[in-house]
């Protein structure tokens, strides 16, 4: 239900707000369906155009936290043929570290059989498969995977999740046979592997050989106005309005990040919501960073505490890490001992030497406190880089709650 100018909650449907708002922002698991995922277009396109290619398969790589997920799922829902028995369909299995190839297609087989049994169960949402498949025998190569496949009377996309999670080299090999198995022969299947990596060789092995079969996908932070856009269309669904520029100031904090988008999106409007109020202000979002700060992800918080953890209160370690955060960085996601000196400044009023805090960056290169950072190049020319990128944005909002720096300190880092 949504609201008119000048209205307030109080004579709607506050409950069906509150659904909305969680159908609208959800910072805890990947999005599925199209209506609601924000940007990543031509991503999509490149997508498509891949699984309908034959002989070509995808890898979608990139920082935690990009959205990789959300973006495999909503094409996979949109390539279906789902009124036509034969057409197109797919699966998506999730790896784990204990997988082995045999456990990995074992999943895809069982999914592919609990897709047949709910063919009646709402057909227009279930990613169904139609045909005949047999897991009696082990699937033990890229042979045992093709018979699986040809066996049915669909043409087949399978999606690879978390594929990084995957420990034991010889499965990637593996995997990478099949990838080129699978292009030679002609199988009609297109696999596609999500992890997080660099390149295509931080996810499979032998990748040299197989290059010519992948469509290699990066997906990156994603830029400052796709991120409004989630704040935008998000609060329009719900019934909400906002305040001049907090779409502008939720994706500036988020630096390329959408869970932080969503978490900031989803605890806003609840402090407006709660209060009874149809617009989400600047205050809202300001008392909404210490609800993000311990809802984010992926034991963000342990781990910056572990950085930052000292028994001094002259240590400086909170206000080194603070100024890494917001360092000027390369395309990489790279900076330099000296862009970190003027963000120091601004965070303790005070001009450090760079001998004053190059030994902090060793330190957090160090297992002690994590480590948060990696080092590259040579004496006199390194260069630090995060190791979970996704922690920078959770830096900033500690800096913020801290009241450490303000939030017009915060600039938006589109790489390169």
């Amino acid at each position: 239900m949504a609201i008119s100018p000048g209205d307030s909650p109080a004579t709607a449907d506050v409950g069906e707000m509150k659904t909305k708002l969680l159908q609208a922002f959800t910072p805890h698991q990947p999005i599925s369906l199209p209506a609601f995922l924000r940007g990543r277009v031509n991503l999509i396109y490149r997508l498509q155009d891949v699984v309908h290619t034959e002989g070509l398969h995808v890898v979608l790589y990139g920082d935690r936290g990009t959205g990789k997920t959300s973006l495999a799922r909503v094409a996979a829902y949109l390539v279906q043929e789902q009124d036509n028995p034969n057409g197109l369909r797919c699966v998506l299995v999730s790896c784990t570290p204990d997988d082995s190839f045999p456990s990995i297609w074992r999943k895809v087989g069982q999914d592919i059989l609990l897709s047949q049994r709910q063919m009646g169960l709402g057909q227009h949402e279930t990613l169904m498969i139609t045909g005949r498949l047999d897991l009696d025998s082990a699937i033990l190569g890229p042979n045992d995977a093709r018979i699986i496949l040809e066996a049915l009377q669909n043409r087949t996309v399978i999606i690879f999740d978390e594929f990084d999670r995957l420990t034991n080299p010889e499965t990637r090999s593996l995997m990478a046979d099949t990838i080129k198995f699978f292009s030679d022969h002609s199988v009609p299947s297109t696999l596609v592997f999500v992890g997080v990596g660099k390149s295509l060789s931080d996810l499979l092995q032998e990748h040299l050989s197989i290059s010519r079969n992948i469509a290699q996908i990066p997906v990156d932070p994603m830029p400052m106005s796709e991120l409004a856009q989630i704040i935008q269309q998000g609060y329009e669904h719900v019934g909400l309005g906002f305040a001049d520029g907090l779409d502008e100031e939720i994706a500036k904090l988020s630096q390329g990040y959408p869970h932080y988008t969503h978490l900031l999106g989803l605890w806003s409007g609840r402090r407006a919501i709660e209060e009874k109020r149809s617009e989400v202000t600047q205050e809202d979002l300001g008392r909404a960073i210490p609800d993000v700060l311990r809802n984010a992800e992926g034991g963000l918080q342990e781990r910056y505490e572990q950085a930052v953890a000292s028994t001094k209160p002259a240590a400086l370690f909170k206000q080194v890490l603070l100024a890494c955060a917001l360092a000027s960085k390369d395309s990489l996601g790279r900076f330099a001992v000296r862009a970190i000196q003027e963000p120091l400044q601004e965070i303790t009023g005070s001009e450090y030497a760079t001998g004053a805090y190059q030994s902090h960056l060793g330190r957090f290169c160090e297992d002690e406190r994590g480590p948060v950072l990696e080092r590259s190049g040579k004496p006199k020319s390194y260069r630090w880089r995060f190791l979970n990128p996704q922690l920078i944005p959770y830096i900033l909002l500690q800096g913020i709650s801290s009241e450490m720096i303000e939030p017009s300190v915060v600039q938006f880092r589109q790489r390169a």
